[in-house]
């Protein structure tokens, strides 16, 4: 059984997917990914279509005064994150992008979109205050979009969306959160770490053992230890931005400041 879902995390799937790993060999590897240009974006994981083409090409656009009086009228940074997506991204491949397409990417694959969006409205720098240990305060440091962050692409991008994960007594098929899920946790960011969990893992767990995922309940009742472990599991593979542990050195004293980048800071909601 095939499910369409979504990403970012606990809150760290919702910033990565809104932003967030085991000691296992990686499924991935970190890779350099070009620039776009002329807003052209390469996404890391792929549109998967009907018949197996990965589609990894995407178009973006510079954000105008009607999106900023649309992203105004939202509620939560989760809301204001999806208007942008919806708002900014023109194609995926050579179809026009829309949100039942954007809502079967890959959580990291929309991540890379709203970066992609950041930069082309703003370029590709951008100031975040981060704590210097050596200054003992907080620095305004400068962080280059293009290399400060890294992005993680899919080695195998149809075959890496599902895998194994083995718990303490039982065996899980899991796959990586698409649009639906991510959009659901942006939307529901008043419910508590615990709750997203279960959202995420009602989304994602394809079956436990060989029986499938069918309500809520079922994930509700595994062990804290095995929820943990598919959290984790999931977290590891994400591809996409990684937001986590961007560091740059300071302006005075060229201590290294640790700078907490998400959409949040970058888009200073």
């Amino acid at each position: 059984m095939t499910k369409t879902i979504s990403a970012a995390a606990n809150p760290a799937l919702a910033n990565n997917l809104l932003n967030s790993a085991l000691a296992e060999k990686p499924v991935q590897e970190e890779v350099k990914i070009t620039p776009p240009s002329n807003n052209v974006v390469t996404l890391p994981g792929g549109f998967l279509t009907a018949t197996g083409e990965i589609i990894t090409e995407a178009e973006v656009r510079e954000l105008n005064g009607s999106d900023e009086e649309a992203i105004a009228r939202t509620n939560n940074v989760g809301r204001a994150i999806l208007t942008i997506l919806n708002r900014g991204t023109v194609r995926i491949g050579n179809e026009r992008a829309d949100e039942k397409i954007l809502d079967q990417l890959l959580s990291g694959d929309r991540d890379m979109l709203v970066l992609a969006i950041l930069k082309a409205t703003f370029g590709k720098t951008s100031e975040i205050g981060g704590y210097c240990e050596g200054c003992s305060e907080v620095k305004t440091v400068q962080i280059d979009l293009d290399t400060d962050i890294k992005v993680k692409a899919l080695m195998d991008p149809v075959n890496d969306r599902v895998f194994t994960v083995n718990g303490r007594a039982r065996t899980y098929t899991v796959q990586l959160p698409t649009g639906t899920t991510q959009k659901e946790m942006l939307q529901n960011t008043d419910k508590t770490s615990a709750e997203l969990t279960t959202l995420m893992l009602e989304n994602t767990v394809l079956k436990i053992d060989e029986s499938p995922v069918l309500s809520k309940l079922q994930v509700q009742n595994l062990g804290l230890v095995d929820r943990r472990t598919i959290s984790e599991a999931i977290n590891k593979r994400l591809c996409g931005p990684q937001f986590d542990a961007v560091k740059v050195s300071c302006p005075d004293c060229e201590s290294e400041v640790s700078v907490p980048v998400n959409f949040g800071t970058l888009f200073r909601f």
